[in-house]
């Protein structure tokens, strides 16, 4: 739906006072960005796409005297295309926040709010970032419920999307565009700025070599090796081997279930496009342990993708080469190549998909606890996604599955047959972990499929799909098990999960 032309705010900024810096940043970002010309003029679902993203609201001390603060806030939130959050400890405790997102979500529902991450963790009990009336919906009278609402936010963190992704986000979500579109208009303006930019890294290089040779170099030694990195094989990488094969807006929205693509030149997970759905998640009662109980619904409104198959080493060692993940990470003499990564923490997959998602500009992460269990059912209530019963080779791996690799070690990916949905290993070969803490039950569970955070043990993370020496009992579809989130075993792997644009 198109706004109004005479509304005069590109965006309203809500944000705590202790969060005044980044809300600056923002501005400075969100005001200075040049729109190309191939994108100013297009109708998109938010609108007319400017030639500018001026004014942005950020400062309530421009209000006028005379005035209440309430009055003004409400009519600049009025006259203001989208709502952007910075979302931090803080504001999720702002009755300020609070109020200005209840306010312009209850008058103009159909207008997008955009949240920005920049401290603190979604639903973490002591650290959460959201405030309630972004993570709840509004009944008739504009009222926070709770009825849970999935928020997909862009990410300022070092370990979430980063600055520049993140913005480039913000900035998509107030065009009604693909953040790839955004993305890639920043990286042509970037090479441009190269040709002025080397000689001032030439300059840096020397300076850095006589600082060496001088014996003072070691005092920055670290950041420059990391901006030497970055640009001489981190970016090349992105730009040559991820970015031409990352989805268009376009292509991500023709995707239909069982749809398979990969957004890399090779060495990242093949992904299957998963389709909405509802399963009952857990044992009933009478079977699996008081932890996998009670049974309830799970629907999932929108489709989302999975990888195929766990995460390989050759997908690893790419992270390795080209990013930032752990070189130590050993394959316990069995191989690397198609063999699931292994002695990996919950810690380093988190660390995969945050440079899966830099790499790609799409938000690649772990899967939710109910996401994984749907992915492993694909359809089926039974104990494992072909039956009720490990019956003679060629199902999984573990210990009596009867394989050639059981309780010996990891099989390579692939190695058996796939479930209903197209995925492979969801049963044995090794604990994949999941986004969710442990809880000792399912009371009080999300029935949407997301990530459930609140009231989760310290310190503990779940695991999912038993291992090569696991008995065939563990690897059933319900069975849950935990560990710290810096366990290291040579039985714990992971796959991942991709948000789909609506």
């Amino acid at each position: 739906m198109s706004e109004p032309v005479s509304l005069k705010y590109r965006a309203f900024i809500s944000y705590s006072h202790a969060d005044t810096s980044w809300a600056r940043w923002l501005h400075r970002g969100l005001e200075g960005f040049r729109i190309d010309k191939d994108l100013a003029g297009r109708e998109t679902a938010t609108g007319v796409i400017p030639t500018a993203l001026r004014p942005i609201f950020r400062d309530r001390d421009d209000f006028t005297a005379g005035h209440t603060l309430t009055e003004q806030t409400l009519a600049a939130l009025d006259a203001s295309h989208a709502l952007i959050v910075i979302c931090s400890p803080s504001s999720a405790k702002s009755l300020y926040v609070k109020e200005e997102i209840r306010l312009f979500k209850s008058r103009h529902p159909d207008r997008p709010v955009i949240p920005l991450i920049v401290g603190g963790e979604p639903g973490d009990a002591q650290l959460e970032c959201f405030p309630p009336a972004l993570k709840f919906k509004l009944d008739a009278k504009g009222r926070v419920t709770k009825k849970r609402i999935e928020v997909l936010a862009a990410d300022a963190r070092e370990e979430g999307d980063g600055k520049d992704l993140a913005i480039a986000k913000v900035i998509a979500g107030l065009l009604g565009v693909s953040s790839d579109e955004v993305f890639r208009r920043a990286e042509r303006e970037r090479r441009a700025a190269m040709r002025r930019k080397r000689r001032v890294q030439a300059i840096v290089a020397g300076l850095a070599l006589l600082l060496a040779a001088g014996g003072v170099g070691w005092l920055n030694q670290d950041y420059l090796k990391e901006q030497w990195r970055w640009f001489s094989v981190i970016r090349p990488y992105m730009l040559s081997r991820v970015q031409p094969y990352v989805l268009t807006g376009e292509a991500e929205s023709a995707l239909r279930p069982k749809d398979a693509f990969r957004e890399c030149a090779k060495d990242c997970p093949e992904m299957v496009v998963l389709p909405p759905g509802e399963f009952q998640m857990g044992f009933p009662e009478g079977q699996g342990e008081g932890y996998e109980r009670p049974q309830h619904g799970v629907a999932f409104d929108l489709p989302f993708a999975v990888s195929r198959f766990e995460v390989t080493f050759d997908d690893w060692d790419a992270c390795i080469a080209y990013g930032d993940c752990d070189p130590a990470v050993s394959d316990s003499g069995w191989g690397r190549g198609r063999q699931p990564v292994i002695n990996v923490t919950w810690d380093d997959a988190r660390r995969y998909v945050a440079w899966l998602s830099r790499m790609t500009g799409k938000t690649y992460r772990l899967l939710s606890e109910a996401e994984w269990e749907y992915a492993a059912r694909a359809g089926t209530q039974t104990a494992y996604s072909w039956g009720n019963k490990i019956i003679g080779e060629g199902n999984a791996n573990c210990n009596g599955c009867g394989s050639r690799w059981d309780n010996q070690q990891t099989a390579p990916v692939g190695s058996f047959a796939p479930n209903a949905f197209g995925l492979h290993d969801m049963h044995g070969n090794v604990w994949e972990w999941v986004e969710d803490p442990w809880h000792n039950s399912y009371a009080g569970a999300p029935f949407d499929g997301s990530a459930w955070y609140e009231g989760g043990v310290p310190g503990s993370r779940v695991r999912r799909g038993g291992s090569w020496e696991n008995g065939p009992v563990v690897l059933a579809s319900a069975n849950r098990s935990r560990g710290a989130p810096t366990d290291r075993y040579n039985t714990n792997g992971f796959r991942v999960g991709r948000t789909l644009s609506p």
